[in-house]
This record gives structure tokens, C-alpha cells and sequence, in this order.
């Protein structure tokens, strides 16, 4: 008999379950009348049309001269199902997740990612080194961002930075259950010139009387600002410490 799927709701707390609804171990049962796509991940670069149509939709901007800052946008959606999955797994149940992208596959309704299934046997025996259970999550990431790269000219670091954004707010929402040391806000952004999700987010100390002191800024920029008419920044986007503060009145992120 197959193994039932399981939501990974079933494992967070309440704060934290809305992130999971979509995340499964197993393939859950589809509804009468699903008109979504299920797909190996692995398979995500053959469905390049249906993310830029998906963000077009829902952003504007022009598929052939936006793709960079389009899929950058797509990226933390994705995000959105697999960094909190990988959280939930090492964090709260201290154990490692297989993420392989070949035992992975992605639900897509109309470009948009609805929903992660991992395989049924994907949790792994638990483990105290932060190495070993955020490896499947770093390994699944470095995996996702290659491939949205290769569709489009953007620099990776973009994609990790919008990766670490989340990250770095998941470990503060998600509570420890073993220590009081974070090891693994140290070891996930440890200031190591070959950690892509390092430092993520840096204090800052603005210019403007306008912006918080210490102003929490990302690393890098996501680049939604060149979709024409995106002219709102994120409340943490680098480019808020460059403004004039004419131009910082206009922002909603100062509010």
C-alpha cells in the first residue's frame, strides 16, 4: 500500500503552517477538476513561457526585455514552498530533507508554483550538525537557481539573495527546540566567501532621517524595479539607502 501524503503543515506551528499547506511528503490525491501541472522539477527550463507569462500577468512588463527582473520575481514564489520546507525539517524536527531535485516534483496552475512534493521517504534520521540538514535545502536551492539563471541573463547572486531574504526571516520566526545558541543562522550565513547565502541582510546606517537607524538592507537588490512601473522598493531593498529623501517620500516602505 502506499504510503499516505502528508502535509508539512502537520509539523510547524501555527505561525508557521500557512507556509507549508502546499509542501508535501508523497503525492497527495488531485482534486476533481484540477486544471494544474505536475512536473519534475527537473524539468522546470522546458516551462520558461509559462513563468514569464505568469509574471507578466501579474506584474506587466514585456517577456523578451524584463525576463531578469520576471523570473527573479517568479524565484521567491518558488521559494515561497521550498525554503520553508527545508526550515521546518532541519529546524523544528532536526532532521535532513532530501530536496534532490530528481525525486522532487512542482505543481504548477498557470505558471505560478502551487505546490512542492517531495518523495514520501524524503525525511531523513535526525542529526545534530547544521551542515548535514540544511545540505539538502542549500543543494536544492543551488539546483533551482542554476536552472532559473540558465533561462535568462541574471546573476545567481540575485537569486541567492532573494533565497537568504527568506531565509534569514523564517530562523527569526521559527522557534529553536534543542539550544539557545542559533547555529544555524551561523552556520546558513556564515561570512565565507564560498557561502552564497552569506550575510543576507546587513544593519546599515542610513543617510536619510527617513529610513530606520540601523536600517536592515539585503545584500542585493531583486531587481523588480526595471519591470516598468514597479516603483515601489521592498522595505529592505539596498537602493532606499541611495535615495534622496524627495524621492524616499514616495516610497510605502518608509511607512
Amino acid at each position: 500500500m502506499k504510503p499516505e501524503a502528508r502535509s508539512f503543515a502537520e509539523f510547524a506551528p501555527p505561525g508557521l503552517a500557512p507556509y507549508l499547506q502546499h509542501v508535501w511528503l508523497g503525492k497527495p490525491a488531485a482534486a476533481p477538476g484540477d486544471d494544474t501541472v505536475r512536473i519534475p522539477l527537473t524539468a522546470l527550463p522546458e516551462h520558461r513561457t509559462a513563468l514569464l507569462d505568469a509574471m507578466t500577468a501579474l506584474y506587466g512588463g514585456d517577456a523578451k526585455h524584463h525576463a531578469r527582473a520576471l523570473l527573479s520575481q517568479w524565484s521567491k514564489y518558488y521559494f515561497g514552498l521550498a525554503a520553508p520546507a527545508g526550515v521546518a525539517a532541519a529546524r523544528l524536527l532536526g532532521r535532513p530533507l532530501d530536496m534532490s531535485p530528481e525525486r522532487t516534483h512542482l505543481v504548477l496552475k498557470d505558471g505560478m508554483p502551487a505546490q512542492l512534493h517531495f518523495d514520501a521517504a524524503a525525511m531523513q534520521p535526525a542529526d545534530a550538525d547544521p551542515a548535514r540538514r540544511y545540505a539538502g535545502l542549500v543543494a536544492h536551492l543551488d539546483s533551482v537557481i542554476g536552472m532559473l539563471s540558465g533561462m535568462t541573463k541574471i546573476a545567481p547572486r540575485v537569486l541567492w539573495s532573494n533565497a537568504g531574504n527568506l531565509l534569514d526571516y523564517l530562523l527569526a520566526n521559527c522557534p529553536l527546540i534543542s539550544s539557545d545558541a542559533d547555529i544555524d543562522a551561523e552556520w546558513l550565513f556564515r561570512a565565507s566567501d564560498d557561502n552564497p547565502l552569506r550575510t543576507p541582510l546587513r544593519d546599515a546606517t542610513p543617510r536619510s532621517p527617513l529610513l530606520p537607524n540601523p536600517f536592515r538592507a539585503r545584500r542585493v537588490c531583486c531587481v523588480r524595479y526595471e519591470i516598468p512601473g514597479e516603483t515601489q522598493l521592498c522595505a529592505s531593498c539596498p537602493l532606499l539607502l541611495t535615495m534622496r529623501d524627495e524621492e524616499l517620500a514616495l516610497q510605502d516602505a518608509i511607512r
